[in-house]
């Protein structure tokens, strides 16, 4: 009801960080919220549960296009973005090596890292015979979880 609250009372996008589960990402959508974001916190919360990418797919599919779906926890490089969209999310959160890039080496640190992330997932979807990101999919990647 809270968040139902907080989501009616704006005309900015919400968008609830911390799904880990279908039930909260149904509660999400009930609550109005416009997109959620797949996040374990880093894992500095409950170290011993499943990563993000492990529950993605399962909240993909509860949340069936009505909503946005983001993801963070552990994504380093293009390829890792590319399994995230492969498996349906429509974009990857990356913190803490940008943290560190801007640390290390400011403005050109961070474009740095962003060419590199960007030229290693053109890289990834040329290989895998994608020319656009739309081109992702899950066909892409083999899992079973």
């Amino acid at each position: 009801e809270e968040l139902k609250e907080i989501t009616s009372s704006t005309k900015l996008p919400v968008i609830l960080k911390g799904i880990m589960t279908t039930e909260g990402a149904a509660k999400a959508l009930e609550a109005g919220g416009y997109g959620i974001v797949v996040s374990n916190h880093g894992g500095r919360v409950l170290d011993h549960t499943l990563s993000t990418i492990e529950v993605l797919p399962e909240i993909v599919r509860e949340v069936s296009g009505k909503a946005e779906v983001f993801i963070d926890g552990g994504f380093r490089d293009g390829t890792d973005v590319f399994k995230a969209l492969a498996m349906g999310a429509d974009a990857v959160l990356i913190g803490r090596p940008y943290a560190i890039s801007a640390y290390g080496g400011g403005r050109e640190g961070v474009e740095l890292y962003t060419q590199k992330v960007g030229q290693e997932l053109k890289e990834t979807m040329i290989m895998a015979g994608c020319h656009k990101l739309q081109d992702i999919g899950k066909q892409h990647v083999s899992y079973n979880f």
